[in-house]
């Protein structure tokens, strides 16, 4: 990876066509920059109306990927699940950032808990199974009470079992029939779940945003807090965890590193995400420079933003179990009466289960005033 700058009026190739592409396109264009998305084959809605190009094809296709690479100058990734060797290839011919091997390492659990071995930082226990045999034995030596997960394509709760009895390895077993590798980890009693969004830009210049606090709803992101609710000691060893991370990696561009505190007060890694976070999108409203402003100007070569806070911003994620469609802000009454709610809407299809189709941020000068005003949020699509 070289330390190319890439001025305004140059192109930057995103892989995918979701909400953090989109988000990403946002901060780029008023910057100067021109975006060109590859969707792989997936659904591209988020994105059609905020970058000047999508192509559709799938990632195996030759012709789509010699357009891509001809209208690129800079590629980056708004996902991990992406094939190594599709990202080998790009990087061999323009400059792809994050590096190809940072990303293959997030997006594989086995890989990720080695390189967090390999940097020294604290992590739960694992194993490694690729039989039923072999998990039993896990299962046992984690005192029976831990946590199986596929070692790629797992999100949000999917791909996981929590195996605290005889009973859950039982399904589990049933479930998974060895059908792909599992990362079994210690189950760690936690007391809050945060997270670090970190950015790094080609000349090794780091700066993390402050520590966010996040509460989950069935698995998937609900609430988070920025600045979390915790104590400066903790946040700082999370800050230096994060920047270690970024550090170990050769990373250029925005990462999230997610985090479990113990009542203890010490803080694990619990998993790494190489592209802007969910957890992050409080910044969009909440700090002086959003995590995809930082992003762009990380992976173009430009110094970093401020990542100050302006306040208190409590981000509350709209989901598809709750959510119908985007003119509910506007039509009815006492949600358009939140008159200080930032509205992020992703421009997605409804679909049925959790899908993410929003955000919604709070700002104020302090946390009670912040999480008074998402509380009316939540009493209201919590109503029925």
């Amino acid at each position: 990876m070289s330390d190319q700058v890439f001025l305004p009026g140059a192109t930057i190739g995103i892989l995918g066509s979701g909400q953090l592409a989109r988000m990403m396109s946002q901060a780029a264009m008023p910057m100067g920059y021109k975006v060109v998305a590859w969707s792989g084959g997936a659904d591209s809605s988020s994105v059609n109306r905020e970058v000047d190009l999508v192509i559709e094809e799938s990632y195996d296709d030759e012709l789509a990927k010699s357009k891509f690479l001809e209208l690129v100058d800079v590629v980056t990734v708004e996902t991990e699940k992406l094939p190594p060797a599709l990202l080998q290839d790009i990087s061999s011919k323009v400059e792809l950032r994050p590096n190809a091997k940072a990303v293959e390492i997030t997006g594989n659990r086995e890989l990720e808990r080695e390189f967090l071995d390999s940097i020294g930082a604290a992590q739960t226990e694992f194993r490694v199974v690729d039989t039923p045999e072999e998990l039993e034995s896990a299962f046992h030596q984690l005192d029976g009470n831990c946590v199986a997960k596929t070692a790629t394509d797992g999100y949000d709760g999917k791909g996981q079992w929590r195996l605290k009895s005889a009973e859950d390895l039982e399904a589990c077993k049933s479930e998974w029939n060895g059908a792909c590798r599992l990362v079994v980890e210690g189950f760690i009693p936690f007391v809050m779940e945060c997270s670090v969004v970190v950015a790094r830009n080609v000349v090794g210049e780091v700066k993390a945003f402050p520590l966010v606090e996040n509460i989950h709803r069935h698995h998937v992101l609900d609430v988070s807090i920025l600045p979390g609710r915790v104590e400066d000691s903790v946040a700082e060893c999370a800050k230096i965890l994060s920047e270690n991370v970024v550090q170990g990696l050769d990373y250029v561009g925005i990462l999230a590193v997610e985090l479990f505190v113990l009542e203890s007060g010490e803080v694990l890694v619990n998993e790494i995400a190489p592209r802007p976070h969910n957890s992050g999108h409080a910044t969009n409203d909440g700090c002086v420079t959003s995590q995809f402003e930082q992003h762009v100007r990380a992976i173009c070569g430009l110094p970093l933003g401020d990542p100050r806070p302006h306040g208190t911003t409590v981000m509350v994620n709209l989901l598809s179990d709750i959510w119908k469609n985007d003119q509910d802000a506007f039509s009815k009454p006492e949600i358009a009466s939140l008159d200080s709610a930032k509205w992020h809407f992703y421009e997605k299809e409804w679909k049925a289960g959790r899908r993410k189709l929003g955000h919604v941020n709070f700002v104020a000068p302090t946390l009670d005033e912040a999480l008074r005003e998402s509380e009316k949020l939540r009493a209201i699509l919590f109503a029925d």
